[in-house]
């Protein structure tokens, strides 16, 4: 057996040491990146608060300001009727506001919003103005899940409970409505309710009939045979779509037989 020299065995592990280095580092690198992209609070978005009970700016919101009839004849201050109509909130948060320029308004209420912009119009006029801000739009939504008949986001309305969330969404013949779910997102204590939704109905119980929030998920499982036919479905679903794209192409050829004059046996074409 042919010595092997110690100084090599030392050259090859440095070498599988940088090796596997490099690749906890490029391991870690991406790790670091997802980590910069997550946030540790909240829902995720840039405006936050509780709609139901003090309205705020979110980015589907349209803003405007209610002004004095004196403010818009002062001197200097011509623009100021641009605040008067209704704009959407930009893609970047901001309003824009004459005089001044873009103004971040996403997760104001309407009393910081008005604030904020009074503010703002004191640093480029001589006289104050009493305005007012509206939030115009109802763009606050729950997410409706399952089996119901609305999947997807649903307006909010005022005082939102339970019971109303459910006929709003709707429910359909395969839910199990005494498992109904309300899910309340966050990133560190995301909170899950379990609802018999059937025992408020029958027995009138308003016990576990939540007040619903924005951005909280409704689920409405299947009942374990909706289960089966939802599986089923889903294994079906691609024959169905096979068998269909062939009927389509036999009815598309056989029609094509009978335009082109083809066809053997149809009585309108005639052979000379």
């Amino acid at each position: 057996m042919i010595p092997v020299p110690s100084s090599l065995f030392v050259r090859l592990r440095l070498c599988l040491l940088a090796m596997l280095a490099g690749l906890a580092a490029c391991g870690s690198y991406e790790e670091v990146r997802i980590r910069q992209l997550q946030h540790e609070k909240g829902f995720g978005t840039r405006a936050n608060g509780e709609a139901t009970r003090e309205n705020y700016v979110s980015g589907l919101d349209s803003i405007q300001f209610l002004l004095p009839p004196e403010a818009l004849v002062q001197d200097g201050a011509e623009r100021m009727v641009e605040l008067t109509v209704p704009q959407p909130v930009g893609i970047d948060g901001t309003v824009f506001i004459p005089y001044v320029g873009p103004v971040y308004v996403l997760g104001k209420t309407e009393a910081e919003l008005a604030a904020l912009v009074r503010a703002q119009l004191r640093t480029v006029l001589t006289f104050d103005v009493p305005l007012q801000a509206r939030i115009i739009g109802n763009n606050k939504f729950f997410y409706a899940i399952g089996e119901v008949g609305r999947q997807g986001p649903v307006p909010m309305i005022p005082d939102l409970t339970l019971f109303d969330a459910m006929f709003t969404a709707r429910w359909t013949a395969l839910a199990n409505l005494g498992r109904v779910y309300v899910i309340r997102p966050d990133a560190e204590n995301p909170l899950v309710i379990d609802v018999n939704f059937r025992e408020m109905l029958v027995t009138g119980l308003t016990k576990p009939n939540i007040e619903m929030r924005e951005r909280d998920i409704l689920y409405v499982p299947p009942t374990f045979l909706g289960l089966i036919a939802r599986l089923l479905q889903r294994v079906l679903e691609p024959v169905g779509l096979a068998v269909r794209t062939m009927l389509g192409v036999a009815q598309f050829r056989a029609a094509y037989d009978v335009v082109s004059g083809r066809e053997d046996d149809n009585a309108f074409f005639f052979r000379f």
